[in-house]
């Protein structure tokens, strides 16, 4: 897989971050974006790392506690091109 460039991210925005290990045995981060104060109006994602990928980041993850911890998320969409009109 390759890596493409690094570039400054344009957006930062408050997220709570929560660990967990999932129904096969992956390492997954829940992620909460928004403010903690309003759930109801935060977005929430989720990705999995399999064991072996997540022990490059924190080492024995099937021993890593769960945890909840804030943490700032840097987002930027890449646009969609313009339309063309015939």
């Amino acid at each position: 897989m390759q890596t493409p460039p690094h570039r400054p991210i344009s957006g930062i925005v408050d997220a709570v971050v929560t660990t967990s290990l999932d129904a096969d045995g992956a390492l997954a981060f829940h992620l909460v974006v928004g403010p903690p104060r309003r759930p109801q109006e935060c977005d929430r994602i989720e990705f999995t790392l399999d064991l072996e990928h997540a022990r490059a980041l924190v080492g024995d993850a099937e021993r890593a506690p769960t945890a909840q911890v804030p943490c700032r998320i840097g987002v930027e969409f890449n646009e969609a091109p313009p339309a063309r009109h015939p």
